[in-house]
């Protein structure tokens, strides 16, 4: 039983894998044609109804436009996605050692803690497909065709991150890169598949670059600092430690 369920999921998971490389923008194109072969063959009739009443259903989708902008992106997703990637540069234990206002003991942890919230981040990411899931966003005819592919994926991330969070800094932050950047092609593909709204892989480039470039930083200390001294404390940190 257990070896069935372990197969099952790994194909499942290797499939979710391959939609998100080397698609995306081809994908992309391919939407832009269709949706500009559907606007030329329906043409209003009259000039009644080349005019969009405000408030109707097809002035409001402009989250599904396939070229969507950073204007798109909802205030309440900018404001706690840019603060979202705060904890990734901050943390980092070359920058943390250098931030004043952080208390010593966050800065000698910082590297942990660092890891730990890339993997929940990497387990939230997750989740939005399993929401997106049971909402059926795209349509019941394309849920039901991705609909076991969504739920699978939705937990994937959060099994792939999760072995991080037991390792040493310099392999776990490059675990949560990886993580990160694989999360990002594959939402890139249910994006494009309309899976996702438009304007969500706009927000999310950013955003995934800074939290990327977080855990690189990490990684990077891990080859200047001695094992188990990723952090190098500032005189007044080292202060308060031996205090």
């Amino acid at each position: 039983m257990l070896r069935q369920l372990s197969r099952s999921l790994s194909s499942h998971t290797l499939q979710a894998f391959k939609l998100g490389f080397g698609s995306e923008f081809a994908a992309a194109r391919g939407i832009s044609q269709h949706n500009g072969a559907i606007c030329t063959s329906s043409q209003p009739t009259s000039s009644t109804n080349s005019t969009l009443a405000p408030g109707s259903s097809a002035a409001t989708t402009s989250h599904l436009r396939p070229n969507a902008t950073w204007s798109d992106v909802p205030a309440p997703a900018k404001i706690l996605g840019l603060a979202g990637v705060i904890p990734f540069i901050a943390l980092s234990p070359p920058i943390a050692a250098s931030l004043p206002l952080l208390p010593a003991e966050l800065v000698q942890n910082a590297a942990l803690l660092q890891v730990a919230y890339g993997a929940s981040i990497a387990s939230f990411l997750g989740g939005i497909h399993w929401a997106m899931a049971m909402a059926e966003y795209g349509g019941k005819q394309a849920s039901s065709q991705m609909g076991t592919d969504r739920y699978v994926w939705s937990v994937t991330p959060c099994l792939m991150a999760w072995p991080a969070v037991v390792m040493a800094p310099g392999p776990a932050s490059l675990a949560i890169a990886s993580v990160l950047a694989v999360v990002h092609a594959v939402d890139g593909r249910f994006a494009v598949q309309r899976l996702l709204p438009q304007w969500y892989m706009v927000l999310r480039r950013p955003l995934s670059a800074f939290a990327i470039s977080g855990m690189l930083i990490t990684l990077v200390g891990s080859f200047v600092y001695p094992e188990g001294q990723q952090t190098q404390l500032t005189p007044a940190i080292q202060e308060k430690l031996e205090s």
